[in-house]
């Protein structure tokens, strides 16, 4: 696949568990980007992600001056509610057919049982039904492969375990699922990932990065050949990890080369303070309403 490159980006924080000091912007629980790319005369509008609710995002895009009908394509990294959520009232505002790029696995069930029953998929009343949203205009890329949404742009696919660096092939939240109607331990395969090839090099987007930050850039690597990674973005759901995993975590996308790291949501104080210590002025925490320009 040839992924090309992009010439201009800039990513707007719609949603972020953090809503940044003396910020008028709304925070909530989950993830939620606005990906502008431009390649020559022609600039794209992606969404990454739509956190666990609809409304807070609207706030934020208002603030930031975007119209929701502007957005032309949407990718859903995996079916977790704080990525899912604000799907149904996103859709209601686009009003128009646009293609939206996930896992085929997107719409299993998912869920927690400690402390108690929690249901951790697609909230059926904020992210609608798979009908639902194909009646508002969603046209579902269902792939488990990569997919180039634009030239520069592309989704990582499903990672299979194989295909992790060791450390990472244990997920780092105790989820399950239905499949065939047993109960079995959830992998999260579904996570799918975004990679960004631009001029300072590649740019990968984890919302949760349950497959595990590091193994996704290698697969972004892979998949483009480039082999500059310059920056990570998103959670890295390292907030149960123990130190050994935070600590193999840094100095792994250091020697990978990565030399931005943007991060939040699911990663954990811990993890956060480790990156800091370790990128210093490279390392800059997410929050709502954040803008970053490469």
């Amino acid at each position: 696949m040839d992924i090309g490159k992009i010439d201009e980006l800039k990513i707007y924080t719609l949603a972020e568990d953090y809503s940044g000091y003396n910020s008028p912007f709304w925070a909530q629980h989950g993830i939620s980007f606005l990906v502008r790319a431009g390649f020559g005369e022609t600039k794209k509008q992606i969404l990454f992600d739509t956190a666990s609710y609809a409304e807070p995002l609207l706030f934020n895009m208002k603030i930031f001056g975007i119209d929701p009908k502007t957005i032309d394509m949407i990718g859903l990294s995996h079916s977790h509610f704080d990525h899912t959520g604000g799907l149904l009232g996103i859709m209601k505002e686009i009003n128009k057919e646009i293609p939206i790029f996930a896992h085929p696995n997107i719409f299993k069930v998912s869920f927690a049982t400690e402390p108690e029953f929690m249901y951790a998929g697609i909230p059926p009343l904020r992210g609608g039904s798979k009908e639902e949203i194909e009646k508002l205009g969603g046209e579902w890329i269902l792939s488990k492969d990569p997919v180039r949404l634009v030239p520069g742009i592309f989704t990582l696919g499903e990672i299979k375990k194989e295909e992790k660096v060791d450390f990472e092939r244990e997920v780092t939240i105790g989820l399950y699922k239905l499949e065939d109607g047993r109960v079995l331990p959830d992998e999260i395969e579904d996570e799918i990932g975004l990679g960004i090839n631009t001029k300072k090099g590649l740019i990968v987007i984890g919302a949760c990065s349950h497959p595990g930050i590091v193994s996704m850039v290698k697969k972004a690597i892979e998949i483009s050949k480039v082999d500059r990674a310059y920056a990570v973005i998103g959670g890295f759901h390292l907030i149960d990890a123990d130190d050994e995993r935070v600590q193999r975590t840094v100095k792994e996308l250091k020697n990978i080369g990565v030399k931005k790291v943007y991060t939040g949501h699911c990663t954990g104080l811990r993890a956060e303070a480790t990156f800091l210590k370790e990128f210093g002025r490279d390392f800059e925490k997410l929050h709502s309403g954040k803008i970053m320009t490469f």
